[in-house]
């Protein structure tokens, strides 16, 4: 089969969280950018379902600026999003139109003067002298071949940097065990004042699991206040004494919904898939079959057993399950849950994180979830250190897999993809590695752009 071939400054592979705002900062720059995706629309888990977690810090300073803020500045001119909630729990919380957001993603690309690749997978790549030549590209039956001075893999599993070689890590240290996924869905027909007034008379049904950190005020009370902008975790109480009935379809101890911009409907987190591998398509496969029965069955439990969800329906499922963790690739640098813990800011910091530390037990129903400081994104972290020409953004960077538990929200990715774009249109420009590009000219055309770095 001939290949087509292209060339580019700066090829993105994924366009969720860590590539969109990669490819517009490096657009934006002068670089000729293609940014290719799966599916027939931009934003991967921005799509489907989540709210922002973490633009503010644990005392409500905002840590989170650039396009990532830009993004959401465009939503809210069309009330399609919310401001910045403060949250006792999540730090903060930003409820938005996800098809509106859609919307946004085309317009901000073609301004930006991308070239776009939907539908379109990669298969194969080239590697040689320790750099990346090009990437095999394949959609309905057409290959394309695509050369670049730098790729960014930010296809959350690492697929570029598996394909090339570059060596990775999975889970937990020492036991390897992976966060689990979940399948998202949309109910309608939910009576939140129902719901709400109920957890204000029952307030031990918002009592946390015993390893989990949150401030005082996350009640019935805070629910109230905030009714169309908040994310529930609760009902533990109740899903235990399920679970000790054999009642509960799903493996975890709390129930967790978004509310959204349209009354009377709620986004649900709920499904829980354990021994998933997120880079595999078979356990793929089984998480998005388990997640369609599981939402089900969830819908039938809801009615009975949730106050306010009696005459819920079921208005869509997700199309993709959202992964939480598997492949991180080896960086120049590396950011550890010491470095998360200490709220470490380096001089090579290209971005925030500050969102709770929040690991979803992959053997059991549990969560751990701890407070921290904001710290620093380490620039190095989003570079190679074995392919020259490749960089990763999103959760394949290199961390280890607390530090990942964090800085996996949505938010702080797309802090770190801007910077990775800027990093690559800079190494396009000056025909250099990314890893040779210094972090401090990185910091000053992002802090130009408005990115939040102290």
């Amino acid at each position: 089969m001939k290949l087509e071939q292209m060339e580019y400054d700066v090829a993105v592979i994924g366009s969720g969280p860590g590539g969109l705002p990669a490819a517009l900062a490096a657009a934006r720059m002068g670089a000729k950018v293609l940014l290719v995706e799966q599916n027939g629309f931009l934003g991967g888990n921005l799509t489907i379902g989540l709210p922002l977690l973490g633009y503010l810090d644990k005392d409500g300073n905002q840590v989170i600026g650039g396009i990532a803020q830009e993004l959401v500045d465009t939503l809210r001119d069309r009330g399609a999003a919310t401001e910045h909630i403060p949250c006792p729990m999540h730090n903060s919380v930003t409820i938005y139109d996800h098809e509106i957001f859609k919307i946004a993603a085309f317009e901000k690309c073609l301004e930006a003067g991308i070239s776009l690749l939907l539908h379109t997978q990669i298969v194969d790549a080239d590697l040689e002298n320790g750099s990346l030549r090009a990437v095999t590209l394949f959609g309905k039956g057409r290959r394309m071949e695509v050369s670049a001075r730098v790729f960014v893999d930010a296809t959350g599993d690492g697929d570029v940097g598996y394909l090339a070689g570059a060596s990775y890590e999975k889970g937990r240290e020492g036991s390897g065990v992976l966060q689990p996924p979940t399948l998202m869905c949309t109910l309608t027909g939910v009576e939140l004042e129902k719901t709400i007034r109920y957890l204000e008379d029952h307030p031990e049904q918002m009592e946390p699991g015993p390893s989990v950190e949150i401030y005082p005020g996350y009640d019935g009370g805070y629910l109230r206040a905030n009714l169309h902008h908040h994310v529930l975790v609760g009902f533990r109480r109740l899903f235990l004494k399920l679970k000790a009935e054999g009642r509960l379809p799903v493996d975890r101890d709390t129930m967790i919904y978004i509310s959204t911009l349209a009354p009377g409907t709620v986004n649900i987190n709920c499904t829980r898939h354990l021994g998933i591998d997120g880079s595999d398509v078979k356990d793929l496969t089984r998480a998005e079959v388990e997640g369609h029965l599981q939402n089900y069955a969830l819908l039938e439990m809801f009615r009975k057993e949730i106050p306010g969800f009696e005459s819920c329906r079921l208005a869509r499922i997700y199309p993709f399950v959202g992964v939480r963790e598997s492949r991180r690739f080896r960086g120049i640098s590396r950011l550890t849950e010491e470095d998360v813990e200490a709220g470490r800011i380096g001089d090579d910091a290209v971005g925030l994180g500050s969102y709770i530390i929040d690991i979803h037990d992959g053997g059991g129903s549990g969560t751990i979830v701890r407070k921290v400081k904001p710290y620093g994104i380490p620039y190095g972290m989003t570079c190679s250190c074995e392919i020259s020409n490749l960089m990763f953004s999103g959760r394949c960077a290199s961390m280890d897999a607390v530090a990942l538990s964090s800085l996996r929200v949505m938010p702080s990715l797309m802090a770190m993809g801007e910077a990775v774009g800027v990093g690559a249109a800079l190494a396009a420009r000056q025909q250099c590695s990314p890893g040779q590009v210094k972090a401090e000219r990185v910091r000053e055309i992002l802090a130009g752009n408005g990115a939040i770095l102290r």
